[in-house]
């Protein structure tokens, strides 16, 4: 796809493709499939065509990099369904790494899916991202998974690692961006921060639940969670979610949770 930025450009300074073929001393036939998408520019000729047309080489590449951005972006909507089932998420990201290797977001995406007794290999894929990437959110994401990976596969140390490499927050970007944006995605942003909310303080009670010695006091905290979310099941607004909420705290141990 850079072809379509090399034809603007040579278009813009109103060239032949049989001109920039001489300045670029390579034939007209190469120019033209550059342009068609037949085949790309060799990768030391990427730095000979920015200083010609005076731009930078990110700039040059830039189209390519917005399109796949996009293109990975719908990959990753597609696969929101199938992380019930990890195998055919991890086959669905290791095809779509093929065609876009090395994708911080699809190696981060193959992170969350790979089971935790194959731990040299999450460890190997996550200090990648970690070394490589400069998106913090990535970066953020990988230690927390991590982190969660390590306390499962019982090495506990390597779990307090990653776990004193994340900073300490004190708030939620979806409660501060509820608070000053407005219309749909004020309601967006505010629902964002409801589900965060009611899955965190339902989790941290059966955490409690099953961290209790005493029998009496695990009852406690199970009717407190209960009672937590008693009033969301019975509303409208958040039946739904409470239900979820509620199941998964039902079905799964607090070692599961995370």
């Amino acid at each position: 796809m850079i072809g379509d930025k090399i034809k603007t450009l040579r278009k813009g300074k109103k060239l032949t493709q049989e001109q920039l073929a001489e300045y670029m001393d390579v034939s007209p036939q190469a120019v033209s499939k550059w342009e068609t998408g037949a085949s790309s520019p060799d990768i030391d000729m990427l730095p000979r065509l920015a200083a010609f047309f005076r731009i930078s080489l990110d700039d040059l590449l830039e189209y390519d990099r917005r399109r796949i951005d996009a293109e990975v972006e719908e990959l990753v909507k597609r696969s929101v369904p199938l992380r019930d089932e990890p195998e055919k998420a991890e086959a669905f990201y290791r095809q779509a790494l093929a065609k876009y290797p090395n994708n911080e977001v699809l190696l981060n995406c193959l992170l969350m899916v790979i089971p935790d007794d194959r731990m040299k290999e999450k460890i190997a894929i996550g200090e990648k991202l970690l070394d490589c990437s400069e998106d913090e959110e990535i970066r953020l994401d990988v230690l927390r998974l991590l982190a969660l990976s390590c306390r499962r596969a019982g090495e506990q140390a390597m779990a307090e690692a990653y776990l004193a490499r994340l900073p300490e927050l004190y708030f939620l970007k979806t409660e501060i961006a509820a608070a000053i944006l407005g219309g749909p995605e004020q309601a967006a942003q505010i629902e964002k921060t409801e589900n965060i909310c009611l899955w965190t303080l339902g989790a941290m009670l059966k955490l409690r639940e099953e961290a209790q010695e005493n029998a009496g006091e695990k009852e406690r905290y199970r009717k407190l969670r209960k009672a937590f979310l008693e009033p969301f099941l019975s509303d409208g607004a958040f039946r739904g979610r409470a239900e979820k909420i509620a199941r998964k705290l039902d079905e799964r141990s607090a070692g599961e949770l995370y």
